[in-house]
């Protein structure tokens, strides 16, 4: 498996996936959503490949945490993909490995998902913290997971948006 920082050329590539994976109803997923308008840290991003076949996607994004007459930069991870014929060998986890050194390594530590607390949990991701946030769609509360070692309280109560770009705002 060699792993490389995901890049606008692998866009089509991961979208195809995206697809397989989950369906074309994923970009009307809370998660979609919050992803909407912000641009995706490829610094931050990877892809794996096998045998030079696409085998799985890491994707993070800039949201705003608003809440308590504060803001808070945070990053939403996701989504993450591994194709069907590569499944349980290790790919989805050597991604979380790498793309979570990465952000840690650039000083981002406020890391947010949606996903299944099982798996998630072993890297230190648990819903303690977000029972009171809102989204912009529904969700699983037992399912928003957040990630924030070494960080101050964030607001209990607070309201989640994209990180939209400047450009994105004006289109």
């Amino acid at each position: 498996m060699i792993i490389t920082p995901f890049a606008a050329s692998h866009d089509s590539a991961v979208d195809t996936l995206l697809d397989t994976c989950f369906g074309p109803a994923r970009g009307r997923r809370t998660a979609a959503l919050l992803r909407h308008g912000a641009k995706r840290r490829d610094d931050l991003s990877f892809v794996a490949h096998v045998d030079g076949a696409l085998a799985g996607a890491i994707q993070l994004w800039p949201l705003n945490l608003v809440g308590e007459g504060r803001h808070h930069r945070i990053l939403l991870l996701g989504p993450l993909v591994s194709a069907p014929a590569h499944r349980n060998r290790g790919i989805g986890g050597a991604l979380m490995d790498t793309a979570l050194a990465a952000a840690d390594a650039t000083g981002e530590r406020a890391i947010l998902l949606i996903g299944d607390a099982p798996y998630y949990a072993r890297w230190g991701f648990s819903a303690a913290r977000t029972a009171h946030w809102s989204l912009p769609g529904p969700v699983d509360r037992a399912r928003l997971l957040l990630r924030a070692p070494d960080l101050p309280p964030l607001p209990r109560i607070a309201a989640l948006a994209p990180a939209v770009s400047p450009r994105a705002r004006a289109a």
